[in-house]
């Protein structure tokens, strides 16, 4: 190393470092041309500062390759690829950037050889075999004849080692296979050869518009091949509807032909540059469709449309305004699912008209028209209803799918719609409950499309008598240690993707999971988890996804928060309960099955039938029902009698907290409050307290041997303790 300071010279073999009175660099003698080298420095360092290798007589402001010191000690430098005499100079950031200390660099040439194959297909890979440097962003590529340096084609970078493949260009013709260094400087070169390729293609003459085209091919058939059906004389870059050759692994693909009738051509195309190396002339004819249905439909009914016309895939027929510009469609239904095909009309009456789409390009070869009529509704309620309290509507009206009335304030927007609802499609007349706030209210009938109001009436909701306060306390009450199992039913169907706040409904269900097995439930607690409406859109399908087995939380969390609702996706209550059985094969002691569903069954199940079964089984069982967001009396009250056939209870909760506590709670014993035999509230021992209205009661505890906790007296306003032994 040699080192100056003054007058002094240290000499030895390996590195110089030049030392001002500012700054001192310490880097090898000499380097390979593009390599990157290492240099140390010691200065005060400004921000501004920066090392770089210079040519020995250049002027302070004039440099090449640099590194900012601030970055690191030692900072790395690409050396030049062209051999000679260098300097490292580290340069102030001031004006001028002066030179504080510097050190020669000498830098030794390199080569570089090549090996290939004189010719290569075009679009082929070709193999190249070299020797070079291999410095960081080497390349090797083909490029043209006669191009310059910084000109190159495809390429493949030398550190994927020797041998390497690069794809040749489409275009026939003289190249030249070219090791680049990184500044892509050219360290040698081999020509080469583009070869043509040659392909066909053969079709029917002609072909219907939409349908499918059989093309039998030959050719290259590389990945990115395509063939496509195009305008005819289209540049090769311009395509239409295509498919992948090599894809197809044989001689014949299908291509689904444009929607419009006209003169084409089927062309296939090399990948890369879209040369078009082989075309045939396709005729396509055009095609029609008619419509037949009703004159007249009532608003917001189903009607049946009987149609004829191509039935190509992704066709549909649509419900649309009369001046509905192209692609631009109302309720629809594809006929490919049946014929007649059935298409609800829009809430809004008017003149309308049907219309058969293409699938593919939307175009419309069929046209009907038809009128929707007004629908219209009454409802005919109490003047007045206690508040809180469960009330019945007689009504009229369409009862088409999803129509319901509400209670909403008479100051409600249009479209709005309150907590409480009756579905028509449950019977007449609907019960709703009566808001807790006393007022005047107002009836609505909705319909289920586009809640348009189609009737309204006056309801006065009025003070009621204050209730008293339940709770059921015991010592001795069952924890879930001494569950023979526990295992969840949890709904994650399409429904569970409507929000709460700023959350989804399924998200705040996989909350309430977590913290029950992560906090409640005792480690190695036997738990299975079935969850359906995850997996498959419209399906029915219920999949065990923690088979029962000792709690592992950390794993069964992992499990929860990996679950997503599944859009369109139904709500097979029935078939995941009848499963319960074969899930819990074997289980001694009380066993605890809790269903957490949003909505009903949509499966045509019978989850009432299921829960009976499943009490005959021989468990030592208890069904648990939660329902999360429920809206309707009457669904709840279905609740209420499956919980009760199932030895449980039924709990309903309105937003994440309450859906965490009912979770919570379905882990303790259930008991039931009757008046006269019939049941007029449920809770839990130990739970939270129970609202019940002034009077005397009886008490029973639910389970597999239900057992009576004798007569209680509910005083208005008064808190009530009953202790269980």
């Amino acid at each position: 190393m040699k080192r100056i300071v003054g007058a002094l010279i240290l000499l030895t073999c390996c590195a110089t470092s030049v030392e001002a009175a500012d700054a001192s660099l310490d880097a090898p003698v000499s380097a390979a041309a593009g390599s990157r080298i290492q240099v140390k420095w010691i200065a005060a360092g400004a921000a501004q500062d920066f090392i770089s290798v210079d040519a020995p007589d250049a002027p302070a402001s004039s440099y090449g390759s640099y590194a900012y010191p601030s970055t690191g000690n030692p900072v790395t430098l690409v050396v030049p690829d062209a051999p000679g005499a260098y300097s490292i100079r580290y340069h102030s950031g001031g004006a001028g950037y002066p030179v504080l200390a510097t050190t020669p660099l000498q830098v030794t040439a390199v080569t570089a050889t090549l090996q290939s194959s004189p010719t290569v297909a075009a679009g082929g890979e070709l193999s190249v075999v070299w020797t070079g440097p291999n410095n960081t962003g080497d390349f090797i590529s083909i490029d043209g004849a006669t191009a310059d340096e910084r000109s190159y084609g495809s390429y493949a970078y030398a550190a994927k080692g020797s041998p390497l493949s690069i794809h040749a260009p489409d275009v026939p013709g003289d190249y030249a296979v070219r090791y680049h260094t990184a500044t892509n400087h050219v360290l040698a070169a081999v020509p080469v050869t583009v070869t043509d390729v040659t392909a066909s293609v053969s079709v029917a003459g002609s072909v219907a518009a939409g349908a499918d085209v059989s093309v039998t091919w030959s050719g290259p058939g590389r990945a990115g091949d395509y063939i496509s059906i195009d305008a005819p004389g289209a540049a090769d870059a311009n395509y239409g509807p295509y498919v992948y050759p090599a894809n197809a692994h044989a001689s014949v693909v299908v291509i689904r032909a444009p929607d419009v009738a006209g003169d084409y051509e089927v062309r296939y195309h090399l990948a890369g540059s879209n040369r078009v190396i082989a075309s045939i002339p396709l005729q396509v004819g055009g095609v029609g469709a008619t419509l037949d249905a009703l004159a007249q439909v009532p608003a917001g009914s189903r009607f049946d449309v009987a149609w004829t016309g191509p039935n190509q895939t992704a066709d549909f027929i649509s419900i649309d305004a009369l001046d509905a510009p192209p692609r631009t469609y109302g309720a629809y239904a594809y006929p490919g699912k049946a014929n007649p095909v059935s298409i609800r009309a829009p809430d809004e009456a008017d003149d309308y008209q049907l219309r058969y789409h293409m699938g593919q390009s939307y175009a419309v070869i069929g046209t009907r028209a038809i009128t929707v009529v007004p629908a219209n509704a009454t409802l005919a309620a109490p003047a007045q209803v206690v508040a809180g309290s469960i009330f019945d509507v007689t009504w009229t009206g369409p009862d088409n799918e999803g129509d319901f009335i509400t209670v909403v304030e008479p100051t409600a927007a249009a479209r709005q719609y309150g907590a409480s609802n009756g579905y028509t499609r449950r019977g007449n007349p609907a019960r709703l409950e009566a808001p807790a706030t006393p007022g005047d209210y107002q009836l609505r009938y909705l319909t289920g499309q586009t809640y348009t109001a189609l009737a309204t009436a006056p309801l006065a909701v009025t003070p009621g008598t204050t209730p008293g306060h339940l709770r059921v306390v015991s010592d001795a009450a069952q924890s879930a240690g001494s569950f023979g199992a526990v295992e969840f039913l949890l709904d994650a169907s399409g429904s569970m993707l409507q929000r709460i706040g700023e959350q989804r409904r399924i998200e705040l269900a996989k909350t309430a999971l977590i913290d029950l097995a992560s906090h409640v439930l005792p480690a190695d607690t036997p738990f299975a988890l079935r969850v359906f409406g995850n997996r498959e859109a419209d399906s029915c399908r219920t999949d065990l996804e923690i088979p029962r087995g000792p709690l592992d939380v950390a794993a069964a969390v992992a499990r929860i928060k990996s679950i997503n609702a599944m859009n369109l996706a139904k709500t097979p209550i029935g078939a995941s309960l009848l499963k319960v059985a074969d899930d819990l094969a074997g289980v001694e002691g009380p066993t605890v099955v809790v269903l957490v569903t949003d909505g009903e069954e949509t499966c045509e199940g019978d989850p009432r039938t299921a829960i009976v079964a499943l009490r005959k089984a021989g468990f030592d069982v208890r069904v648990n029902i939660v329902g999360f967001a429920i809206d309707e009396v009457t669904l709840k009250d279905t609740f209420e009698e499956w919980a009760r056939l199932g030895g449980g209870g039924f709990y309903d909760a309105q937003n994440g907290d309450q859906l965490q506590r009912a979770m919570r709670a379905t882990l303790l014993p259930t008991y039931e409050v009757l008046a006269e035999d019939v049941v007029i509230a449920t809770g839990a021992v130990n739970g939270e307290v129970v609202d019940v209205l002034p009077g005397t009661y009886q008490v029973r505890l639910r389970g597999a041997q239900p057992r009576d906790l004798g007569s209680i007296q509910i005083a208005s306003g008064a808190a009530t303790e009953l202790h269980v032994d």
